[in-house]
């Protein structure tokens, strides 16, 4: 009888796990070069002489002088890598993928009205179908800012405990920078594209039965509305405030559709989106800067700038100097737009439970 072995089976979490990983270690060898210009990568080479890819993500991150010779680090991969917990990273990752690198908008086509074919006699003529197609536009590209500061004595840490801290700190920041976007109903404008939630009409919550029967109603009607807008339900992400994201894992655990806490939406809110009827769109590789002299306005949801001219001029406040105050300010830009065919988002506000 022959022997076999066990087969291997991939990994994709160590996977996403050894890439994050990497990446943060990048960032960390950055932001602990002694200067702009000095080479952070004899920093990550002492620090972690094994991690190849880290090394490629650090040389394309700082735009060397060729990059033929290395793999390219898009926003696509950036984001997530970066917060892989953060909402709108979870939701992105299995949304429509589409690059705007160089182009200003793609049109998503979608069916607005789609006859049924039906039955017909032997015999029979068949009918004819005509779609009406209409379309959502993806782009352009708006410019996402992600700062994030961190103390000067990162640099006497260890080297795996200064990546720990960068890599919480980068979290923190996109969860607050993307989520917030991702997730309000705010139009778009010259500088984002829309809330996820823009110019769409609440459901009514279910008012009456046990909290279980609530919950089972409210999640029914998200997707009842989902697929009378001929958008398949069946892979829904419930996306929900911390409180109603816990409520539902503990009393539906049979409840099989990824659920996702952000702090992004009000109390009570739930949100149900169905990946196929959104489209993620990403432009070029991101930029990562550090600066240890830098003056920042201490703020993380509406920054000003430092000073403004008027009759009295206006400061931002709290200001702090990264140099007085011996800080690491970390900062990413990226480029990216999303859109939802229309139907493909639904949430309910103020639910029972």
């Amino acid at each position: 009888m022959t022997r076999q072995g066990i087969p291997l089976v991939p990994d994709r979490g160590a996977l996403a796990a050894a890439d994050r990983r990497s990446l943060i270690r990048a960032f960390t060898a950055k932001a602990l070069a002694p200067a702009p210009g000095e080479d952070a990568g004899e920093i990550l080479r002492r620090a972690w002489p094994a991690d190849r890819e880290a090394e490629l993500i650090l040389r394309a991150a700082v735009s060397p002088t060729t990059t033929a010779d290395f793999p390219a680090i898009t926003t696509a991969s950036v984001l997530p890598a970066l917060a892989p917990m953060s909402a709108s990273a979870r939701l992105f990752v299995r949304c429509l993928q589409i690059d705007l690198a160089g182009i200003s908008k793609v049109r998503v086509p979608y069916a607005a009205v789609a006859p049924q074919p039906g039955f017909i006699a032997e015999g029979g003529s068949a009918p004819v179908s005509q779609f009406s197609l209409a379309g959502v536009e993806v782009g352009p590209a708006r410019k996402i800012l992600i700062m994030a500061a961190v103390t000067g004595e990162l640099e006497k840490a260890t080297r795996e405990t200064a990546s720990t801290i960068v890599g919480n700190a980068l979290a923190n920041a996109v969860a607050k920078t993307v989520d917030a976007a991702a997730f309000d109903d705010v139009a778009a404008d010259t500088t984002r594209p829309a809330g996820l939630l823009y110019n769409v009409t609440p459901l009514t919550a279910a008012a009456t039965g046990t909290i279980a029967e609530m919950i089972a109603a409210d999640i029914a009607a998200l997707a009842t509305a989902i697929a009378d807008a001929d958008i398949s339900a069946d892979d829904m992400v419930v996306v929900a405030a911390p409180a109603q994201a816990a409520t539902l894992r503990v009393l539906a655990p049979s409840f099989a559709n990824l659920i996702i806490g952000t702090t992004a939406l009000a109390a009570g809110t739930v949100v149900g989106i169905a990946p196929a009827g959104v489209a993620v769109g990403y432009s070029g590789a991101p930029e990562i800067e550090t600066s240890k002299q830098g003056l920042i306005h201490s703020e993380d949801t509406t920054p000003l700038a430092i000073g403004t001219a008027g009759s009295p001029p206006t400061v931002a406040a709290p200001t702090r100097s990264a140099f007085q105050s011996d800080l690491i300010v970390i900062r990413v830009r990226a480029r990216c737009a999303w859109a939802a065919l229309p139907g493909a988002v639904q949430f309910i506000e103020t639910v029972g439970w």
